[in-house]
């Protein structure tokens, strides 16, 4: 429990900034969480300022990692995350608009959440199945199917993957 406390305390106090025509994108340290996300296949940014700029060009960009002294990937996909007290390297996109819910295991959920779900009720790939999300095993292993965050009940069947819909999971944490 100590070390959320400290990550919250970082992560709540620190953000950087990039401009675009549409106005002022944060983008978060996630100091102590590696994130389950994809890479883009293009050469790397040599700045954070460059990356910054390029992910808010990029629609399914949501956020970068710095993968040396000098050199910064774009991420798409994300699924999850798991904590990591040295990782430093992550950096991802606030798209909350500042949401917050009171029931939210830690302060940083909403923003993973929005994330995960960057274009609607389901993550990329998926399509809405009754209240449930499903993409099938073509789009996302079993492996990756698990990487999603637990309040979104992730289940694979041998041929999909379903997840809670968006909604519903902002229902659960208010």
């Amino acid at each position: 429990m100590g070390i959320l406390n400290i990550f919250s305390l970082l992560f709540i106090g620190s953000a950087f900034i990039a401009q675009s025509n549409a106005g002022i994108n944060r983008f978060l340290p996630m100091w102590c969480v590696d994130l389950h996300a994809t890479p883009f296949l293009i050469a790397p940014y040599n700045s954070t300022k460059d990356a910054m700029q390029a992910c808010v060009e990029f629609p399914s960009c949501i956020g970068f990692k710095k993968t040396s002294d000098s050199g910064y990937l774009l991420l798409h996909q994300l699924t999850g995350y798991v904590f990591n007290e040295t990782c430093k390297d992550f950096y991802l996109w606030d798209k909350t608009g500042g949401k917050t819910f009171p029931n939210q295991a830690n302060p940083y959920e909403t923003v993973i959440l929005f994330a995960i779900f960057l274009y609607g009720e389901c993550p990329a790939g998926f399509d809405i199945e009754g209240s449930l999300c499903r993409g099938n095993i073509d789009i996302i292993s079993e492996d990756r199917c698990y990487t999603f965050p637990s309040y979104m009940n992730p289940q694979h069947d041998g041929t999909s993957c379903y997840v809670l819909q968006k909604q519903t999971v902002i229902t659960s944490w208010t």
